[in-house]
C-alpha cells in the first residue's frame, strides 16, 4: 500500500477535463451494473431489500455525480476580492487545490453508497484515491473493485482489499486526507493512527439519534414515517431514529400507531422481502444481547415470524421505558430495536439530550414554530430533521457530517468538494505599494500614520 501511495503521491492532480469524463463513466458504469450491485449487497446481507438498494445504493449516488457535474466549474473557480482599504489597490483570493492522495475507509451497512459518494467529492476535486471497502461485505467489496478499476486507472483510483489488520495500517498510511465513515470507537482508532502523519480527517461516526415527538402532532403521521426511517435496511442505518422520546399521555396512542404501521409495511417479517436481514451472525447475537436484563413486559416484538425461518432476522422490536443505564439506552443499536422514554416535556426532552454525547441526527416532529426554534437553537447535532427521518442524507447541496462524538467534518455537493480540497489563500500585491510607509525605521511621520491606521 506504501508503494502505490507513494507512486500516486508524485503524480499531478486530475484536469478538469478527467474529472468531468471519470465522472460520467462512473454514473454510466453505476447505471448499467446496478442489478449486479444490489445482488452483491443482497448477498453480503443474506437479505437486502431490493428497493432499498436501488434508492440507497444507487439513485443517491447518480444524484449525487450529476449534482458534482452541474457545479464543478463554478466550485473551481478562484474567487477574488479586494483587499483591506488599508492596501488597497491590492488583492486577496482563494484558489481551491487537491489535497492530494484521499483515504475513503468505508463501513459495511451501505458499503456501495458509503465508497461512491465520498469518491464523487474526492474526484470532483482533482485528488487520487485510495479506497478500503468493509471486509463484512466482500463480495459488494469485489464488486466496486471491478466497477472502479473500469473506470480509473490503478494510479487514479486504487482499490485495498483486506480485513481489519489492512484497514488499520490503511488508516496509518501517509495520506493527504482520511474520511472514515464507522463506530465512534473505531474512529477513534484512525484518528490516533492518523495523527502520527498529521493527516486531515473527516469522521463520519454515529451515536443514539433521538426523535422527540411534540404533544401538538399527528401520532399517526409520526408513526408512518419514523416506521419507514427505523427499519429502513432493519435499522443499520447510522442516521436510524435510536430512540424516541413521548409524553406519557401520548405513549399509549404511539405504540398502537407504531405496531400498525409496522405490521402494514412488513407483514409476516420473516418472508418479507421488503424488510431487510441483519448483516452477519456476529451482529445479530450483538441485537440479541442489547435486550437481556429487560422485563419481557417492556419489549414487544411486533410481527409473527412465519414461513421460513430466516436466522438473520430480528423481528421490529419496540423497548418500553427502559432503565437509562442499560446498554440499549448507552450503545448506538444498529438494528431493528427501538426504545421508547417518557419524558415530560419538550425542556426535559432538551435536556436529556443534552445530557448525552452529540447525536448525528436529532428528528424532531412538531407544528410549534417555537419549539422547533427551540429544539435548534438550545440542542447540538450534526443535523436536525423535521417533521421526516433518513431524507435529509440524500439532498445534494445539504452538508452531511457530525459533532463531537458522532463525527468531525462534513460531505455532500459543495462542502464534500471543500472537505477534499485546500483552499489556498492567495495575496496579490499591487504594483502600487505603500506599506513601507509604516515599517521600520519608524519615523515620527511613520508614528503618525500607524496612529491614525489604528
Amino acid at each position: 500500500m506504501l508503494e502505490q501511495l507513494q507512486k500516486m503521491k508524485q503524480l499531478p492532480p486530475l484536469t478538469m477535463k478527467q474529472r468531468v469524463a471519470h465522472l460520467k463513466s462512473l454514473a454510466k458504469n453505476i447505471k448499467a451494473n446496478d442489478e449486479k450491485i444490489i445482488n452483491a449487497v443482497s448477498a453480503d446481507f443474506s437479505h437486502r431489500c431490493e428497493q432499498e438498494s436501488q434508492m440507497a445504493e444507487i439513485m443517491v449516488c447518480i444524484d449525487e455525480i450529476n449534482h458534482a457535474l452541474k457545479h464543478i466549474k463554478q466550485w473551481t473557480q478562484t474567487k477574488t476580492w479586494h483587499a483591506n482599504w488599508k492596501f488597497y489597490p491590492s488583492k486577496c483570493a482563494i484558489s481551491p487545490q487537491p489535497k492530494g492522495v484521499v483515504g475513503i475507509m468505508a463501513p459495511w451497512n451501505y458499503p456501495f453508497n458509503l465508497v461512491i459518494e465520498p469518491l464523487v467529492a474526492a474526484i470532483a476535486a482533482g485528488n487520487r484515491v485510495m479506497v478500503k471497502p468493509s471486509e463484512i461485505t466482500p463480495k459488494t467489496a469485489a464488486v466496486i473493485k471491478q466497477l472502479l478499476s473500469d473506470v480509473f486507472s490503478d494510479d487514479e483510483v486504487h482499490v485495498v482489499l483486506g480485513d481489519v489488520e489492512v484497514a488499520n495500517a490503511f488508516s496509518k498510511l501517509p495520506l493527504d486526507h482520511i474520511l472514515f465513515t464507522g463506530s465512534t470507537q473505531v474512529g477513534k482508532i484512525v484518528m490516533r493512527n492518523a495523527s502520527e502523519n498529521l493527516t486531515s480527517l473527516t469522521l463520519e461516526l454515529g451515536g443514539k439519534s433521538p426523535v422527540l415527538i411534540d404533544d401538538d402532532y399527528s401520532l399517526k403521521k409520526a408513526a408512518r414515517s419514523i416506521v419507514q426511517g427505523k427499519w429502513f435496511n432493519a435499522g443499520q442505518t447510522c442516521i436510524a431514529p435510536d430512540y424516541i422520546m413521548v409524553s406519557n399521555s401520548k405513549k399509549s396512542d404511539l405504540i398502537q400507531a407504531i405496531k400498525q404501521q409496522v405490521e402494514q409495511c412488513y407483514p409476516d417479517y420473516s418472508d418479507n422481502k421488503d424488510y431487510s436481514a441483519v448483516v452477519n451472525h456476529n451482529h445479530f447475537e450483538r441485537l440479541n444481547k442489547l435486550l437481556e436484563g429487560l422485563e419481557p413486559s417492556q419489549i414487544i416484538s411486533i410481527g409473527d415470524k412465519e414461513g421460513t425461518d430466516h436466522s438473520q432476522k430480528i423481528a421490529p422490536t419496540l423497548v418500553i421505558d427502559p432503565n437509562s443505564s442499560h446498554p440499549v439506552m448507552q450503545q448506538e443499536i444498529f438494528g431493528p430495536i427501538l426504545p421508547i422514554v417518557t419524558i415530560e416535556n419538550i425542556d426535559a426532552a432538551i435536556q436529556f439530550i443534552n445530557d448525552r454525547p452529540n447525536p448525528l441526527t436529532l428528528y424532531l416532529y412538531s407544528n410549534n414554530k417555537h419549539n422547533i426554534k427551540k429544539v435548534r437553537t438550545q440542542t447540538r447535532s450534526g443535523s436536525l430533521a423535521i417533521n421526516e427521518t433518513l431524507v435529509h442524507f440524500a439532498q445534494e447541496g445539504l452538508p452531511f457530517g457530525g459533532i463531537g462524538a458522532s463525527g468531525m467534518g462534513s460531505y455532500h455537493g459543495y462542502q464534500g468538494f471543500v472537505a477534499m480540497s485546500h483552499m489556498k489563500s492567495i495575496y496579490y500585491q499591487s504594483r502600487i505599494n505603500f506599506n513601507g510607509m509604516v515599517r521600520a525605521p519608524y519615523s515620527q511621520i511613520k508614528k503618525k500614520i500607524l496612529s491614525l491606521l489604528s
